[in-house]
C-alpha cells in the first residue's frame, strides 16, 4: 500500500533520465527536482516541482533525496532545498540558461561557446560552495563573483534584471519600498553595462575601485642554479618613470636551492599595502624579483678556498607587469591558489641592476631556459587592519608587510611613522697613480649621532628581513662609476634626538683575495645630516655628496675624528663659500680631505608624521618655543593658509592640537582667536574638499577620540556668531569657509560642550542651549538677506546646515531645533537660492531628524509645501522628485511602524500635483520615470481609508472636480500600461508597479460605480473600461510567453493579476444597468480582445459580456418607430471586423474557438427572442475562427501558395456574409502575394475584383470601398480608371494582351463617348495598339497544366484528399513541377500510380501528392467560326480561359500490343477557368471515357502530321532555318526501327477490319490520315534536299530509301493506294484581313499625298494539302497563319481535281510542288513573327470543330521545335529568285466538303522546346509608376461565379459526318 513520506524523503534531484509508455509513469530528465509525496516498495509517487501537473510514479534508484524544508498551507505542501540561497539561484539559473544553450546550438549562435563557459564556470563556483570547505570571507566573495556572472549573463541573454541587496542576494520586493526598488535597478543595470564594457574592452576609467587596496604575493618556489647563498629583493616598480614604489621584501634562499630557514618553505608572503587610487592609474607596474648572489668575486672560483667570500654581488632580475591586476580586468581573477610563472633573467658581466631592470620590463619575450619564479596574486581591498580581519588565512601574524615609498590616500589617528628610503645611487672614483685596473667599490651605510656613535639596527631592505646596524651594497667588478640605485629604509625612533643624527657612507675596494682583503681599509667617506639648521627634515630630492679621502694613521683609528663641520654636499659647500667670499672654507679635518675628482649621489625620501621640511608647519608644531614672539607667531597663523594641503594633513593631528592650545592660553588668546579660527576654519574647509574627502575620517577620529580642549566650545560659538551677524561686513571668502565648516565647528562646539559638562556635571546647560539657538537663529536671518555679497555664504550654509544635526541633537532639542529648521529654509527668499534650498531640504530629510514622528509632523508640511508650488510651476522638477522619493522612502512602513498620518498629509498636498506632472513629463527622460515611482510609492503606501479620505476633501465637493481627478489618474495608468517607463527587463519594478494599479482600479472603480451611477459619466465609465482592458491585455502579464520559472516567481508573488482585473470589468459591466447600450459597439474590440487571454476562468467569466450586448442591441427601442430594433448589426460587425485583426495578430486558439460557441450557443438557445439569429451568428463565428486560425497556422509558413488558398477562403467567407471592407482588405493581400510570386495574372485578376464593385461613376466611394493604393481617390471612377491602368499593366506583365485589350476598349468608350477626354483617348489607344502588335510579335510560352490529388489527413484540412488543377509557371514542365511540390512538402510521398488512391491512403496521417500532367479543352468562342483567324490569336484561347481539362491513362486489357491497347480518358472541370486569382483551382467535376486502340492510332498519326506541317510552313517561311529538327522527325518517321511506326497499326488496314458502322468510319479516317503524311512527308523530304548540307547528303539519301521502301510496304500489306508524286494536293491560302501589306499601309499613312493607290501586289497559292488538318480551305497567302473556322453547315464547293477512288474526298486538296520556292516574299514574312506552330503564313481554314488532342510528349517532338524565333526584317519591294510570291502562279481550288464536316483539331503544342536560342523583345509599357510595386498592398478578390456550364465534350466522329474517298 502507498504510504506517504516522512519529512527527510520530501525532496528529490533526478540523477538519470527516466522515460516510459507505461500509465502513471513521470517522464524525468537529469537535474530535475520532484515532490515526493508518496512511496511503495522500488517506487516513489509525486509531481516535478517546475510543474506540478505533471505527476505520476518513478523508480527510488533514479532519484537522490536531499535535504528539504517542509512548509505547510492547510493540506497543501510546499518543499524547498535547504541548499544557501545563492547554490539555489545558481541551480535556477542554469536551468534556465540551459534551455537558451541549447537553443543556440541548434541556432549555431556565435554566442554559444561563451554561454558554455559561464554556464560551467557557474557549475563550478557552486561545487566549492557546495563542498562548505570556504571561509566565510571566501563565501562572500565568491558570492559577489556569482551574483555578477549571473547578472552579466541574464543581460547577454535578453533575460530580466535581477535585484539584490548588498549580501547579493535576492531582494524581496513586499519588503522594499518603490523608490528603493528602482535605485537598486539602476544600479544593477549600472553594474551590469560596467561589466559589459570591461568585457568588451570599453572600461570606464572614471569608475574605480575601493579608495585602498593591497597586493598579495606569496613566492611559492625559485628555480634557479646559483651556487651560493641569495638574496630575493620583491618591490612594486614604476616601468614608466623607472622608480620602486614600495619597500623591499627579502627572502635568504639556500645555496641548495631551498629556503635558508626551511620552516618559511610555502610562507613567504608579503602584503605590498597602502596603494590606492593613484597606483591604480599608473601605465605600467611590474613586480620586480632582485636576486643577489652572495659569496666569492667570480662564480667560477666558487672552489677556491683562498676567494674572498661574502662579497654581495648582483645575479639577475625577474619581473611581470601586474598593472591589469590592479586596476584592470584581471583584478578578480587573481586567486592566491593560482600559481603564475615569472621568467628569470640573469645579469652580464659588466651590467648593472638598474639597467638590467629596465630591460626585462620592456622585453617581450626571455629565454629563461626554464629559470624563474613561481607565485600566487590577490588584490585584497581595504587597509591593512581590515584586511588582516578579513583574510586571516592568508593574512597571519608572520606575514610581512611592505608599505609603500610614501602616504597612503588616508593617513589615520595612531598611524604614526617615521621613515626615511635612502637610495645609493651612483660615485665616481679615480684610480690611484700606482693602480692598473678600476676598484671593486663596496659602500658601506650606517648612521651616527653628533658624536659619531653608530646607531643601532636602524636600517633594513624594508621587510621580512632582520634590522641591520650597517648596509653594505653590491659590488661591481673593476667598475670606478658604478651605478647602484639601492634602496635601504631608515627607521629612526620618534624618541630619538634628532639633532646631529646623520648618514655616513665608507668605500672600501674588495680583493677577490681573502688575504687581501682583510688588509683592506675604507678608502674615503661621505656624510650627510638628517636635518636642517631650521630643523626642517632632509628635502626629498637627490644630493650630490662630497667625497672625502681617509688618511688616518693606524694609531688613530679607534679616535673619533670631527668631520660634522665640513660641508656635507656640493650644495652646501657652494653656499657656504657664497656666505663667506673672503674666507676660505676648510675641506679637511683629521684624516678626511676632499677628493675634488670623485663624486657621490644619494636620494632621501622622508615619510613622517612628526617631521616635516615646512617651517611654517614647525613653528606652529612647536608653537611653545615662539609664543613670545607674537610676530612671528602671527606671521606663521597667516601663512598656513599658503601652505600645500598634502603637507597640512600629514600632520593633522598634532596641527588641530596646536591651534586650539593656541585658542585656549587665556594670555595671547584676545590677540590670536580670529586668526586661530581663522586657520581652524582653513584646515576644516580643506578636508571637506574632494581632493582630501578621504581624510575626513581621520578628522571624525580625532574629534571622538583625540580632541579633549573643553572650553573651547564658548570661544567657537562667540566667533562664529559675530561672524554670521556681521556678514555684510565679514571677508566672503572666511564667511564661506565658516559655513563650509560649519558640520565640524558644530563638532568641536558639542564634543567641547559634553567634556565640559562631564567634568563639570553638566553646569551651564540652559546658558549653553540658549547660546546655541542664539547661534542657529543668527545663520537663520543671515539667509534673509537679498544681497548678492552674502549669495554664497547663503548657499555654502544651504549646503551645509544639515550636516550639523546630528551632532546638535546630542545638546539640543529635537522639536525645537525641528522649528528652527523650518524657519531657517523659509528665510530664504523665494525666488532665491531655489537649487540649494531644495537640497537643503532633501539633506533634512535624509537626517535623524525626520527619523522622529513629532519632528515630522513640524517639517513636512513646510517640505511639501515648498516642493508643490515648485512642481506646479515647472520648476526645479527633478529635484523637487528627488525630496518626494526620499520621504516616501523614508516614511515606508518597516518594523510595524506606521506612517498613515504622515501619508495622509503627503497625499493631501502633493498626490494631484505627482499626478500632473507624471502627464505633463516626457515619459522617456530620467525624471519621468522617477516621478512615476513617487506616484506608485503613493499608491502603494495608500490604504484604503486613505483614498477615502483623499476623495472627501473640500477640493472634490464637486463631482466635477472628482471626475476630473478620476479621468487625470485613469488617463495616466492607460499611458503607462501602453507605454511602460521601466525597461522591458525591469520584471520586479513593472509587476509591483501592476499590482498597484490594478489595486487603484479596483478602489477607483467602487468609487465610479457608487458616485457616478445616478449622474452618469459616460466618459469616465468609459475611460475606465478602456483604461482596466488596456492593464489586462498588456505584454508584461501575459504568463503564458514567459519561462515556466518566470511564470510561478510571478504568480507566487502577484497571482494573476489579469483574472481579478477580467472579474472587475465583469462586475462593472453589469453595474451599467441601462447605460450598457452607450458602450454598444465601442466596447466590442476591447471586451474580444481581453476574452483572448489564454486564460480559462476570464474567458468563462467575460465571454457572456458578448452575449449580453448582443441582447442590449436587440432590444433596444428604436426612436422612430418605438420598436426593438430586432438585430445586433453593431455586435456583430464590430466582433467580426476586430476578430480578424487579432486572431491574425496571433491571439486566440482552438479551445478558444470552442468555448466562445459553446458559451454563445448555450446562452443564445435559452434565448426565445434572440435565439434564431443568435444561432446564426454563433455559426459565423465558428466558421471565422476556423477559417482565421487556418489562415495565421499557414501564414507564418514560407509556403505561399497556402496562405493564398487561406485568404481566398477567407474572402470567400466575407463575400458571403457581405462583409464588403474585409473582402476588399484580403483581396489586396492576396494581391500583395502574387506580386511577390511574379503572378501578374493572377495580381490582375485579383484586383479586377475590386473594380467589379466600382462604377463609373463620380458617386462618392464608400469607406469601405477604399484603396491604400490611392488614398486620394474619393469617387467610383477616379479609383477604378486608376486601377484599370494597374490591371492592364499587370495584364501586360503577364502576357495576357487579350484581357488587357478588353480594358482599354472601356476606357476607349469612357474617353471617346463618355468624357470626351481624346487627349487621355489618344493614349489609351496607343496602348491598345501595342497589345494587339505584342499578340503577333511577342514570344508568349504556353503554360502547362498538372493535377494534384493532397491524399492523406497530413495535408491542411482545404486540402485533404482533394484534387486542384494548377496552372505552371513559363516554361515549367512535368519534372520542374514535380520538384516544386516536392519542395513545399517535404514530407510528402509522391504516388507512382494515376489509379484512385486507396481508402487507407486517404485516411493515413501521412501526405501523398499524385501528380500528372493535363491538356486543356478549348471551348471555342463563336466569334471565331466562320472567320479566317491566326493561329496566334486561337492558340491563347487553347491554353487560356479554359476550365476543362484531359489526361489519358493506359487500360491493361492490351498488354504490350499497342493494336489493342485502350486508354481511359479522364475529363476534369475546375471550380473556376484559367487564369483567375489563383494559379490552381480545385476540381468539381469528374467524367471518364475508354479510348480505343483505333482512335488512339489516328489521334497519334493526326498529331505527328501537324508536326510535320509545321516544320514544312516554318522552313517555307524562314529559308535559312536549319534542318536538323526536320531531319531528325522524317527520320523518326521514315526509320521508325524503334517504334515501329505505321506498322504498329497494321491490323487496322487489314480487310474485315471494322465492320461495325463506327469502325469503319474511323477506319476510313485511319486510310485518310496515313495518306496525308506520305503527301507530308514527300514535301518534306524535298525541303530537306534543297537545303541539306553536302556532309548530310547520305543522311538525306538514307531517309529516301527508307521512304521508298515504306510506300512499298503501305501499298503492298495495307492495300492502300497512295498517290504519285506529281499527284498533290493544293492547299488554299489567302490574305487574312487585308491584301495590303504593312509596309506598304505604312507608307499610305506617312505620305498622305501620294495618289498610287493600294492594290494586292502579290497572290500566293501554296501547293500543299492539308496534311495535317482535313478539310482545311485556303485563303490567300498574308502575314502569318490564320485557321478559318467554318459554321457547322457549309456550302460545298466545286472539285478542281480528280478524286481518289472515284469518290469525293474532303481531305484532299491540289498543291502545287514548293521544292524549288522555299521562301515567302520579304513583305509577306516581314509581320510574322516565328510560330511554333504553324510557321507557314498564311489562314488555314477550319470545317470541323476544333478538338484537342494532346499525345504524349516524346523527345522528338521536343527537338522539332524550331531554333529560333527572332522576328524576320523587312526587305521593302524585294525581289527573291527563291520566293514563293513571285516565282509561283497559283490556282484556288475550293475542295468539295460533305455536309456535316468534323472540324480538325487544333495544332498541339510541343512538350519539350529548345528555346535556347529564344530572343524575347519587351513589348513597349505604358505602366503607372508605383502599379507593380507598393509599399502598403491592399487586398484580394473572390473568383468570379462562371456564367454557365462548361461546354459538353466533342462528340464522336460518325460515317455520316465524313466523306470518304
Amino acid at each position: 500500500m502507498w504510504q506517504k513520506t516522512d519529512r527527510s524523503q520530501k525532496y528529490g534531484v533526478v540523477l538519470y533520465n527516466f522515460h516510459s509508455r507505461l500509465p502513471h509513469r513521470l517522464d524525468l530528465n537529469i537535474g530535475d527536482t520532484v515532490h515526493i509525496s508518496e512511496e511503495l516498495d522500488d517506487w516513489y509517487f509525486g509531481y516535478k516541482i517546475k510543474n506540478k501537473n505533471e505527476s505520476g510514479i518513478f523508480p527510488k534508484s533514479y532519484i537522490h533525496v536531499r535535504e528539504a524544508v517542509v512548509a505547510k498551507f492547510g493540506s497543501l505542501e510546499r518543499v524547498t532545498s535547504t541548499e544557501s540561497p545563492i547554490a539555489q539561484e545558481i541551480s535556477t539559473v542554469l536551468r534556465e540558461w540551459h534551455i537558451i544553450w541549447r537553443q543556440f546550438y541548434l541556432d549555431r549562435n556565435e554566442e554559444l561557446e561563451k554561454v558554455q563557459g559561464m554556464m560551467l564556470e557557474l557549475m563550478d563556483w557552486r561545487k566549492k560552495i557546495m563542498s562548505r570547505k570556504l571561509t566565510n570571507e571566501e563565501v562572500k566573495d565568491l558570492q559577489q563573483k556569482v551574483s555578477s556572472r549571473i547578472d552579466f549573463g541574464n543581460a547577454m541573454l535578453g533575460l530580466d534584471l535581477v535585484v539584490r541587496d548588498e549580501q547579493g542576494n535576492i531582494l524581496n520586493p513586499d519588503d522594499t519600498s518603490v523608490v528603493e526598488l528602482y535605485k537598486l535597478h539602476e544600479t544593477a543595470a549600472d553594474r551590469i553595462r560596467l561589466e559589459q564594457n570591461t568585457v568588451t574592452g570599453e572600461r570606464d576609467m572614471s569608475v574605480t575601485g575601493p579608495q585602498t587596496f593591497n597586493l598579495f604575493v606569496q613566492l611559492r618556489n625559485f628555480v634557479c642554479r646559483i651556487g651560493e647563498d641569495a638574496d630575493i629583493l620583491m618591490s612594486l616598480y614604476d616601468a614608466k618613470f623607472s622608480k620602486f614604489i614600495s619597500e623591499n621584501y627579502i627572502v635568504h634562499w639556500g645555496k641548495d636551492g631551498v629556503p635558508k630557514d626551511l620552516d618559511m618553505l610555502n610562507n613567504f608572503r608579503v602584503v605590498f599595502t597602502d596603494l590606492g587610487s593613484r597606483d591604480r592609474n599608473r601605465e605600467k607596474v611590474f613586480l620586480v624579483f632582485q636576486i643577489i648572489r652572495i659569496g666569492v668575486m667570480d662564480p667560477k672560483d666558487v672552489d677556491d678556498k683562498k676567494q674572498t667570500r661574502g662579497l654581495r654581488r648582483p645575479f639577475g632580475v625577474a619581473a611581470i607587469d601586474i598593472t591589469e591586476y590592479l586596476g584592470g580586468p584581471k583584478s578578480n581573477s587573481a586567486e592566491e591558489d593560482k600559481q603564475i610563472f615569472i621568467p628569470f633573467q640573469s645579469c652580464g658581466e659588466k651590467e648593472f641592476m638598474d639597467g638590467l631592470i629596465k630591460k626585462v620590463v620592456v622585453a617581450k619575450e626571455i629565454n629563461h631556459k626554464g629559470q624563474g619564479l613561481w607565485v600566487s596574486l590577490k588584490v585584497l581591498q581595504g587597509d591593512v587592519k581590515q584586511v588582516k580581519e578579513d583574510y586571516p588565512h592568508l593574512i597571519g601574524p608572520n606575514t610581512c608587510v611592505s608599505r609603500k615609498l610614501g602616504f597612503p590616500d588616508v593617513i589615520m589617528p595612531g598611524d604614526v611613522r617615521n621613515d626615511i628610503y635612502v637610495t645609493i645611487k651612483s660615485g665616481e672614483f679615480t684610480r690611484g697613480p700606482a693602480k692598473t685596473a678600476d676598484k671593486n667599490v663596496e659602500v658601506t651605510m650606517i648612521v651616527c649621532n653628533n658624536k659619531g656613535e653608530i646607531l643601532q639596527n636602524v636600517i633594513s631592505h624594508g621587510c621580512g628581513g632582520e634590522m641591520m646596524s650597517e648596509y653594505k651594497t653590491l659590488i661591481y667588478y673593476h667598475e670606478d662609476k658604478p651605478k647602484w640605485q639601492e634602496t635601504v629604509k631608515v627607521a629612526i625612533s620618534t624618541e630619538e634626538e634628532f639633532k646631529g643624527l646623520h648618514l655616513k657612507f665608507t668605500f672600501k675596494h674588495r680583493s677577490t683575495s681573502d688575504a687581501k682583503d682583510r688588509s683592506e681599509r675604507p678608502f674615503a667617506m661621505s656624510f650627510i645630516k638628517l636635518m636642517n639648521k631650521n630643523s626642517t627634515t632632509l628635502s626629498d630630492t637627490d644630493h650630490t655628496l662630497l667625497v672625502y679621502k681617509i688618511t688616518e694613521k693606524k694609531e688613530d683609528r679607534d679616535k673619533f675624528s670631527p668631520y660634522l663641520d665640513l660641508p656635507s654636499t656640493r650644495e652646501k659647500f657652494i653656499e657656504e663659500q657664497n656666505m663667506q667670499p673672503n674666507n676660505k672654507v676648510t675641506l679637511f679635518s683629521g684624516p678626511f680631505t676632499l677628493s675634488a675628482k670623485d663624486s657621490f649621489v644619494v636620494s632621501s625620501f622622508v615619510c613622517s608624521t612628526k617631521l616635516t621640511h615646512n617651517v611654517v608647519l614647525l613653528g606652529l608644531l612647536q608653537w611653545q618655543d615662539i609664543m613670545s614672539d607674537t610676530a612671528k607667531l602671527r606671521d606663521h597663523l597667516e601663512k598656513l593658509m599658503m601652505v600645500e594641503g598634502e603637507e597640512i594633513v600629514k600632520f593633522l593631528q598634532d596641527l588641530l592640537d596646536s591651534l586650539f592650545s593656541i585658542l585656549m592660553q587665556n594670555t595671547i588668546s584676545d590677540v590670536y582667536d580670529n586668526l586661530v579660527f581663522d586657520a581652524l576654519v582653513h584646515i576644516i574647509s580643506l578636508i571637506s574638499d574632494r581632493k582630501f574627502d578621504q581624510f575626513r575620517p581621520v578628522l571624525d577620529a580625532y574629534v571622538e577620540s583625540s580632541f579633549s580642549f573643553a572650553m573651547a566650545y564658548q570661544k567657537l560659538m562667540i566667533i562664529l556668531r559675530d561672524y554670521v551677524d556681521k556678514a555684510m561686513e565679514t571677508n566672503q571668502k572666511i564667511l564661506k569657509s565658516a559655513m563650509k565648516s560649519l558640520e565640524y565647528l558644530f563638532k568641536f562646539i558639542v564634543q567641547s560642550r559634553n567634556h565640559f559638562a562631564r567634568l563639570n556635571d553638566g553646569r551651564g546647560k540652559q546658558s549653553f542651549e540658549l547660546q546655541l539657538k542664539q547661534l542657529i537663529k543668527s545663520i537663520s536671518n543671515m539667509m534673509l538677506y537679498t544681497s548678492d555679497n552674502t549669495l554664497v555664504a547663503q548657499g555654502s550654509a544651504l549646503k551645509y546646515i544639515c550636516a550639523t544635526i546630528p551632532d546638535i541633537l546630542k545638546v539640543f532639542d529635537a522639536v525645537e531645533l525641528s522649528h528652527l529648521m523650518v524657519e531657517f529654509i523659509n528665510n530664504v527668499p523665494k525666488e532665491r537660492l531655489t537649487k540649494q534650498k531644495l537640497k537643503c531640504i532633501e539633506d533634512l530629510v535624509q537626517s535623524k531628524l525626520f527619523t522622529m514622528p513629532e519632528c515630522r509632523q513640524i517639517l513636512l508640511p513646510m517640505m511639501l509645501q515648498h516642493t508643490r508650488m515648485l512642481m506646479e510651476a515647472n520648476e526645479e522638477m527633478k529635484d523637487c522628485i528627488d525630496v518626494l522619493s526620499n520621504i516616501l522612502n523614508l516614511t515606508f512602513p518597516k518594523d510595524m511602524v506606521s506612517h498613515d498620518e504622515d501619508i495622509s498629509l503627503i497625499t493631501k498636498m502633493s498626490l494631484r500635483t505627482v499626478i500632473q506632472a507624471c502627464i505633463k513629463l516626457d515619459k522617456s527622460t530620467t525624471e519621468a520615470i522617477k516621478c512615476v515611482c513617487v506616484l506608485m510609492s503613493m499608491l502603494r503606501q495608500m490604504k484604503d481609508f486613505h483614498f477615502t479620505q483623499y476623495m472627501a476633501m473640500d477640493d472634490f465637493s464637486f463631482l466635477i472636480d472628482l471626475r476630473d481627478f478620476l479621468m487625470e489618474i485613469l488617463m495616466l495608468f492607460l499611458d503607462l500600461v501602453s507605454n511602460n517607463v521601466f525597461p522591458a527587463d525591469w520584471m520586479e519594478m513593472i509587476m509591483l508597479e501592476n499590482s498597484i494599479i490594478l489595486r487603484a482600479l479596483q478602489i477607483f472603480a467602487r468609487v465610479i460605480h457608487e458616485r457616478f451611477t445616478q449622474e452618469f459619466e459616460q466618459e469616465l465609465w468609459g475611460f475606465f473600461f478602456k483604461c482596466s482592458i488596456s492593464f489586462l491585455t498588456q505584454k508584461s502579464l501575459q504568463l503564458e510567453h514567459f519561462t515556466t520559472s518566470k511564470r510561478t516567481k510571478i504568480v507566487c508573488r502577484y497571482r494573476d493579476m489579469r483574472r481579478e482585473a477580467g472579474f472587475e470589468i465583469r462586475q462593472m459591466w453589469f453595474h451599467l444597468g441601462p447605460h450598457k447600450i452607450d458602450f454598444i459597439p465601442d466596447l466590442v474590440g476591447a471586451v474580444l480582445e481581453m476574452t483572448l487571454i489564454p486564460e480559462i476562468e476570464l474567458r468563462k467569466a467575460t465571454m457572456p459580456i458578448f452575449f449580453d450586448m448582443m441582447v442590449c442591441e436587440f432590444m433596444q427601442i428604436e426612436p422612430s418607430t418605438r420598436k426593438i430594433k430586432g438585430n445586433f448589426n453593431q455586435v456583430e460587425n464590430e466582433l467580426i471586423m476586430h476578430l480578424d485583426a487579432l486572431v491574425e495578430g496571433g491571439q486566440g486558439d482552438e479551445e478558444y474557438k470552442d468555448l466562445i460557441c459553446e458559451i454563445l450557443f448555450k446562452l443564445c438557445s435559452g434565448h426565445s427572442t434572440l435565439k434564431d439569429q443568435g444561432l446564426r451568428f454563433v455559426n459565423t463565428i465558428k466558421e471565422l475562427l476556423q477559417h482565421l486560425l487556418e489562415y495565421r497556422k499557414i501564414i507564418q509558413s514560407e509556403v505561399k501558395e497556402l496562405r493564398m488558398s487561406c485568404i481566398v477562403n477567407l474572402l470567400n467567407f466575407y463575400h458571403d456574409i457581405g462583409r464588403q471592407e474585409m473582402y476588399i482588405r484580403y483581396l489586396y493581400k492576396l494581391c500583395d502575394l502574387h506580386m511577390k510570386c511574379d503572378n501578374y495574372t493572377e495580381a490582375a485578376n485579383t484586383v479586377k475584383l475590386h473594380v467589379s464593385l466600382l462604377r463609373w461613376t463620380d458617386d462618392g466611394l464608400d469607406p469601405m470601398l477604399y484603396s491604400t493604393w490611392y488614398p486620394e481617390a474619393r469617387t467610383h471612377r477616379e479609383l477604378k480608371e486608376s486601377l484599370y491602368y494597374d490591371i492592364i499593366s499587370f495584364y501586360d506583365k503577364g502576357k495576357m494582351w487579350e484581357k488587357g485589350i478588353e480594358l482599354t476598349k472601356e476606357l476607349v468608350h469612357l474617353y471617346e463617348e463618355e468624357l470626351f477626354d481624346y487627349e487621355r483617348l489618344s493614349v489609351i489607344l496607343k496602348r491598345q495598339a501595342e497589345l494587339f502588335a505584342c499578340i503577333i510579335r511577342e514570344l508568349r510560352p504556353d503554360p502547362e497544366y498538372f493535377r494534384v490529388g493532397y491524399y492523406g489527413r497530413g495535408f491542411p484540412s482545404f486540402l485533404q484528399n482533394k484534387v486542384f488543377i494548377y496552372r505552371g509557371k513559363d516554361y515549367e514542365r512535368l519534372t520542374d513541377f514535380n520538384s516544386r511540390m516536392q519542395t513545399l512538402f517535404p514530407n510528402a510521398e509522391l504516388l507512382k500510380s494515376l489509379s484512385p488512391p486507396s481508402s487507407e491512403v486517404k485516411d493515413s496521417d501521412k501526405q501523398y501528392l499524385q501528380i500528372n500532367a493535363v491538356t486543356p479543352v478549348l471551348e471555342l468562342q463563336d466569334r471565331f467560326r466562320d472567320k479566317s483567324v491566326n493561329e496566334k490569336i486561337l492558340k491563347y484561347y487553347s491554353v487560356n480561359e479554359v476550365q476543362k481539362f484531359t489526361f489519358d491513362r493506359r487500360m491493361e486489357e492490351g498488354g504490350g500490343d499497342i493494336s489493342r491497347m485502350w486508354l481511359e480518358r479522364t475529363y476534369l472541370t475546375t471550380l473556376y477557368s484559367f487564369p483567375g486569382i489563383l494559379c490552381w483551382f480545385p476540381v468539381n467535376h469528374t467524367e471518364t471515357k475508354k479510348v480505343s486502340p483505333l482512335e488512339n492510332a489516328i489521334e497519334t498519326l493526326e498529331s505527328t502530321n501537324k508536326r510535320i506541317n509545321s516544320l514544312i510552313e516554318q522552313h517555307i517561311s524562314d529559308s535559312h532555318l536549319s534542318t536538323n529538327n526536320l531531319g531528325m522527325l522524317l527520320n523518326g518517321v521514315v526509320d521508325a526501327s524503334v517504334n515501329g511506326g505505321i506498322s504498329n497499326y497494321k491490323i487496322f488496314y487489314s480487310e474485315g477490319y471494322g465492320e461495325a458502322e463506327v469502325q469503319a468510319h474511323l477506319v476510313c479516317k485511319l486510310k485518310e490520315v496515313t495518306k496525308n503524311q506520305v503527301m507530308l512527308l514527300r514535301e518534306a523530304l524535298n525541303i530537306h534536299k534543297g537545303k541539306v548540307s553536302e556532309e548530310l547528303k547520305p543522311f538525306h539519301d538514307h531517309m529516301e530509301q527508307r521512304f521508298r521502301e515504306m510506300l512499298k510496304l503501305i501499298h503492298k500489306e495495307y492495300n492502300l493506294n497512295l498517290p504519285e508524286a506529281h499527284h498533290t494536293a493544293t492547299l488554299k491560302r489567302y490574305k487574312s484581313m487585308s491584301a495590303v501589306s504593312l509596309t506598304r499601309l505604312s507608307q499610305a499613312f506617312t505620305s498622305m499625298n501620294n495618289n498610287q493607290t493600294v492594290t494586292e501586289r502579290l497572290t500566293v497559292v501554296h501547293r500543299r494539302a492539308s496534311y495535317a488538318v482535313p478539310n482545311l480551305k485556303i485563303s490567300p497567302a498574308g502575314r502569318s497563319p490564320s485557321v478559318f473556322v467554318k459554321p457547322d453547315k457549309t456550302t460545298p464547293t466545286t472539285p478542281m481535281r480528280p478524286t481518289v477512288m472515284g469518290r469525293k474526298n474532303p481531305f484532299s486538296q491540289k498543291r502545287t510542288s514548293v521544292a524549288s520556292t522555299a521562301n515567302l516574299s520579304d513583305h509577306s514574312s516581314s509581320e510574322g513573327g516565328g510560330s511554333n506552330r504553324n510557321s507557314l503564313e498564311a489562314p488555314i481554314e477550319l470545317t470541323e470543330q476544333l478538338t484537342p488532342r494532346r499525345p504524349l510528349r516524346d523527345e522528338q517532338r521536343r527537338l522539332s521545335r524550331p531554333n529560333s524565333f527572332q522576328l524576320l526584317t523587312p526587305m521593302m519591294n524585294s525581289t527573291s529568285n527563291s520566293s514563293l510570291v513571285s516565282n509561283t502562279s497559283s490556282t484556288i481550288e475550293d475542295s468539295e466538303q460533305g455536309d456535316e464536316v468534323p472540324t480538325p483539331p487544333l495544332p498541339e503544342k510541343t512538350t519539350f522546346s529548345d528555346y535556347s536560342n529564344v530572343e524575347i523583345s519587351s513589348s513597349p509599357s505604358h505602366t503607372r509608376s508605383n502599379s507593380g510595386n507598393r509599399k502598403s498592398k491592399p487586398v484580394p478578390p473572390l473568383p468570379a461565379e462562371i456564367n454557365g456550364t462548361p461546354p459538353p465534350v466533342p462528340k464522336k466522329y460518325t460515317l455520316k459526318q465524313a466523306s470518304l474517298t
